[in-house]
Formats: C-alpha cells, structure tokens, sequence
C-alpha cells in the first residue's frame, strides 16, 4: 500500500529538501501538471468524472462528455491503476425526485441512470480498473440519495467496479444525516475498496472566509462551502483518531486493503492553493507516512 499527496509547490519543494516523504503524487487531470511531475516523481492521476445523471459520463472541468482517449493518455503516461468516477446527483438534475426521499421507485430511478454511467467507462477499461467515489450532501444541494449506503453497494454488485472510501466525505454525510460517523463508514462497501482519501474536516466558519476572500476566491464560490463542514484542510485533534481508527480496520482485514492511501490536503490555485500551509505539510505529512506504512 502506496502514501501519496496531493500535487502541490510545497509539497515537491519539501520533498526535495529532505522535509517529507511521500510514495505518489496525486495529480489533476492537467497535461501541465503531469509533464511537470513525472520526470520526477511516481505519480497518477485522480479524474474529475462525474456519473448519475444517466447522460453518460461527464468531464466536470469541461462540462461535456469525457473523452476517452484523453483519459487513456493520461492513464498510460502516469501508469494510473484506476478510472475513478464521482457519484454526483444534484437535486436540480432530478426535479422528479424530492430532495430528501429515499423512496424505492426513485432509489430505483436513480440506480439505473448510475449504472448507465458507470457502465460506459466499465465497457472501455474492464470493471477491474473503475472505481465511484461516495458523496456527500454538498450544503443540501445534492439528493439525499447520494449519501444512501445502499446505491453504493448495488452500484458495486451490478457493475463489478470497485469503491474509492473518502472518508471525510463519509464522516460529513453522516454528519448531515445525524448519525454515527463510524458506524456510517461501515455500512458502505468497504469489502471493496481501491482507494482512500483523508483530510482534516472543519467548519468553515468567518475566519476561513476571511482567508478565502484574502486569496481572491468568488463571493458566489465562498457561499457554496460557507456556513458548513468542509474537508480539504489540515489534520485536527478529532481527525487524527478517525484516521488511526481507518488503518486499523485494514489492518484487521475488516476493510479491504487499497492500493493507495492519498491524502487530499495542499493544492494549486483557488482554494487549495489559498489553504496550503508548509507548516502543516511539515507536520501531518510525516505522520501520515509513518502510519500508513505500519499496515
């Protein structure tokens, strides 16, 4: 099992400085930034696919179909092991469906236009190498059925793909939904990982917004993770367990063992690039490195 981290300045920097250590970089679907990191560094690269809508699957940077060939470059040149996809059902591309059913007919409508999806990308790569990524309620903006365990598991049983656990996702829609964040965690297929993503969750609350308008990001971009609990930032005293609690149920063999353990902190650029501290990479990067690499 590889530690990777987020493709970042900071992070190559200290890198080279002897600072932090790290098996993979994580990288965004950009050609810049793989012609940037793969002479250097083992790398692969995460997709910003999105299925659900039963439209095929979408290129969330380019809001159109994917093209596939490009997706296949990328895979070839970084020896990527998956095809990720994001499960994403905003309520405003399902106006037949309430926000909050969790009804049979509509679990049922929603099952059969995300398999239609996964299916496109299962039919080019083999349902061995994709992987959909759970959800969260994104601010209530998404159906409550995004965060239902169970479309997880069919998904799974009726495609054969495999499962990317991001945890901080997870632990925030259980959060949304009032329960038990571990207890959450284990109902979703975790006999099917691949892949798995950490970060530190907070709420992001006046002071980050003062920092995120400090870093030039858009009112409209600020009131859409404002005011809610956001990942994508350092490690905090009530992370450090749930992550410890994570590698033990690998480690136990409760949880299958991923390939990759990435943790999704630093960046390029708007918010990422605006939360990246060096003293936190400093920090959390070592440590992270150290545990992961007990399993």
């Amino acid at each position: 099992m590889k530690f990777a981290i987020n493709y970042s300045p900071e992070s190559l920097r200290l890198y080279d400085k002897g600072q932090i250590h790290f098996d993979l970089v994580k990288l965004p679907a950009w050609e810049d930034a793989i012609k940037a990191v793969k002479k250097e560094f083992a790398c692969y690269v995460h997709f910003p696919l999105k299925v659900g809508r039963g439209k095929g699957v979408i290129d969330n940077e380019t809001k159109e179909p994917v093209k596939w060939k490009k997706i296949e470059k990328m895979m070839r040149q970084t020896g990527t092991e998956f095809v990720n996809l994001h499960l994403s059902l905003p309520s405003k591309h399902h106006p037949e469906i309430p926000k909050n059913s969790l009804s049979t007919v509509h679990f049922d409508q929603v099952l059969e236009k995300a398999g239609k999806d996964v299916q496109e990308a299962v039919k080019h790569f083999g349902a061995e190498k994709v992987i959909v990524e759970n959800e969260h309620d994104g601010k209530g903006r998404n159906l409550r059925l995004n965060t239902h365990p169970e479309i997880y598991h069919r998904l799974m049983a009726e495609t054969g793909c495999g499962f990317l656990l991001d945890v901080s996702h997870a632990r925030i829609a259980a959060r949304s939904l009032g329960v038990d964040e571990k207890e959450y965690l284990q109902s979703l297929p975790v006999q099917h990982i691949k892949e798995i993503h950490l970060t530190g969750i907070e709420w992001f609350g006046e002071s980050h917004i003062e920092r995120a308008r400090t870093g030039g990001l858009t009112e409209k971009w600020i009131s859409r993770i404002s005011e809610t609990w956001m990942d994508h930032l350092p490690m905090t005293s009530e992370d450090w367990p749930m992550v410890e609690w994570v590698l033990a149920s690998i480690r136990s063999g409760e949880w299958s063992h991923p390939w990759v353990i990435a943790l999704e902190y630093g960046g390029l650029g708007g918010f990422f690039g605006t939360f990246t501290d060096e003293d936190v990479l400093i920090e959390q990067i070592p440590k992270l490195y150290s545990l992961i690499h007990t399993i």
